[in-house]
């Protein structure tokens, strides 16, 4: 796996395997700061739960002008044990509002919830 970095913002995650000369001459073409991980394991029902608790939310800031600036975050699973609430305190005012911006966010808003549904 190659974690890309461009402009000191995570980027993107590739996901390839390969050769050590394959993961060379695709790192050669890629744009940025890469690191390269040694993939261990790729999981199977013995490491992966049973059921995945997905948290779907936005972050973001409203201006006085009242104009808001958010971004959606995809969790593919948290720990089973933790609400929307633990999830709200960690994120608020540590999240950047938006993609484009450093400023950090000052809400955030649950999209769906299996559980709720």
């Amino acid at each position: 796996m190659i974690k890309q970095k461009i402009g000191g913002r995570n980027v993107n995650t590739v996901s390839a395997s390969g050769s050590v000369a394959d993961m060379t001459a695709l790192g050669s073409i890629l744009e940025g700061e890469l690191t390269f991980y040694e993939l261990k394991f790729e999981g199977g029902t013995s490491a992966n739960p049973s059921v995945l608790n997905a948290k779907k939310f936005s972050v973001g800031k409203k201006y006085l002008s009242g104009q808001r600036k958010s971004a959606s975050v995809s969790i593919p699973h948290v720990k089973p044990t933790k609400s929307f609430a633990e999830i709200q305190t960690a994120v608020i005012g540590q999240f950047d509002e938006s993609f484009d911006s450093l400023t950090k966010c000052e809400y955030s808003n649950l999209f769906y919830d299996k559980k709720e549904a």
